[in-house]
């Protein structure tokens, strides 16, 4: 890996936009946890990160983008600042909250960062490809084995990242699975087109293998919005029971006795700990409403004794229960910067689907530029998933969703712009 590493650096040097491909593929992969000795240390995402954005800063980046101030970044810079607020007047003493600024503020950078580096159809399609191997190489490696071990291999998640648990974890893959399937459709390469395809196959066995629950209901969620916004309705269904069916074959017993819990959640203590955490949150917001409490501030045991018997819409023995992480990312989001923040984050996540409703109209009123629509739709079959199962799980802040968002609100201006250039031609 250092000699790799010696090759990247000056192959990021070469230009801006190779500097940004690295830069998403580090902070997706994470490689800090294959390696050991004085590479462990190595901080490739500053490294890269530095680099890209000296580079534009040089003027070295070939047809270089333009920042666009839409609803999306303008939400977006909006909800940065909500939270650099909430940390400064954070409910003290909380050692949490400087460890997650520091990862805040990098997931946002990305994600504000991408309008001068995607300028194209071609930028794009590179740029999920190389997310697709950053994240997809995690699932690739626990999918394999999963499958050699038969299904009793245990994911855990990836440490030293934003998905270092199992329910985490699954929620990332389950995010994963729709760029899988556009790249599998729009990759010219037929090699390309396989490993997209067998992506999706060990990305799915992935999330078995995670034994979540949540990670169940993405897939669910993702099967039936999949079939809903899909022109193509009749293969879309079977490509959604050809793997219904082949999950049901490969799973293993322990997930189908893990997915029925879900009948018994009131019952379960696991589940009852999460509702305390969510009274918890909305306590605190109910106190600080324009700022909240500081990230993960639920997670203090100060604050959880000091707001845990305030009055709340949740009914809970408050006793039985520890200080826990909100387990929502609609709560975490409540709990650490208020409604406030809850409402900016809302709104953004709505302009993805806004700005899909855009290139929806565009595509109606030309049909040209599908390769535009079926991108809305993957992208925002993604938020939906997180949408759905981040309901119970600590994921409000993952950098793949901001840079997912930005990504979708350029779409409409690329493809006009690309069905600009096909008008030109003779």
């Amino acid at each position: 890996m250092f000699f790799i590493t010696l090759g990247l650096v000056p192959m990021a040097f070469m230009d801006g936009f190779i500097a940004f491909l690295l830069w998403i593929f580090a902070t997706l992969m994470s490689p800090g946890n294959y390696l050991y000795g004085f590479m462990l240390s190595f901080r490739y995402v500053f490294v890269f990160a530095g680099i890209a954005v000296l580079l534009l800063m040089l003027g070295r980046v070939k047809d270089r983008g333009k920042f666009q101030w839409n609803a999306s970044t303008v939400l977006l810079v909006l909800f940065f600042m909500q939270a650099l607020l909430s940390a400064a007047f954070a409910l003290q003493p909380n050692p949490l909250v400087e460890i997650r600024v520091e990862t805040f503020w990098k997931g946002m950078a990305l994600a504000l960062m991408a309008p001068f580096f995607l300028s194209s159809r071609w930028r794009i399609h590179m740029t999920l490809v190389v997310l697709a191997l950053g994240l997809g190489f995690h699932a690739v490696v626990d999918g394999l084995k999963v499958l050699a071990s038969g299904g009793t291999h245990n994911v855990v998640g990836v440490t030293n990242s934003s998905l270092t648990d199992n329910n985490l974890y699954a929620l990332g893959m389950a995010m994963l699975l729709p760029i899988l399937m556009y790249l599998y459709r729009y990759s010219a390469v037929k090699y390309a087109k396989w490993a997209a395809a067998a992506g999706v196959l060990l990305t799915i066995m992935t999330i078995i293998g995670t034994n979540s629950r949540g990670g169940f209901l993405a897939l669910a969620v993702l099967g039936f919005w999949y079939w809903m916004i899909s022109h193509r309705k009749l293969i879309s269904l079977v490509v959604v029971a050809v793997l219904a069916f082949g999950v049901a074959q490969v799973a293993p017993e322990r997930w189908f006795d893990r997915i029925e819990t879900i009948q018994t959640a009131g019952e379960d203590e696991s589940f009852m700990n999460r509702v305390a955490a969510w009274r918890v949150s909305a306590s605190i917001a109910s106190e600080h409403p324009f700022l909240g409490g500081g990230f993960n501030a639920v997670q203090n045991y100060w604050i959880w004794d000091e707001y845990k018997t305030r009055p709340s819409i949740f009914t809970v023995d408050m006793s039985k229960y520890s200080p826990k992480a909100a387990h929502s990312i609609y709560f975490q989001v409540l709990g650490d910067l208020g409604y406030v923040g809850l409402l900016l984050f809302l709104a953004l996540l709505a302009t993805a689907f806004h700005a899909r409703a855009r290139v929806k109209r565009i595509y109606a009123k030309t049909q040209r530029g599908l390769w535009a629509l079926d991108l809305s739709n993957a992208g925002c079959l993604s938020l939906v998933a997180f949408m759905a199962a981040g309901g119970g799980v600590s994921l409000a802040y993952f950098e793949l969703v901001y840079f997912l968002i930005v990504m979708l609100s350029l779409l409409p201006t690329i493809m006009q712009a690309e069905l600009n250039k096909e008008a030109c031609r003779p």
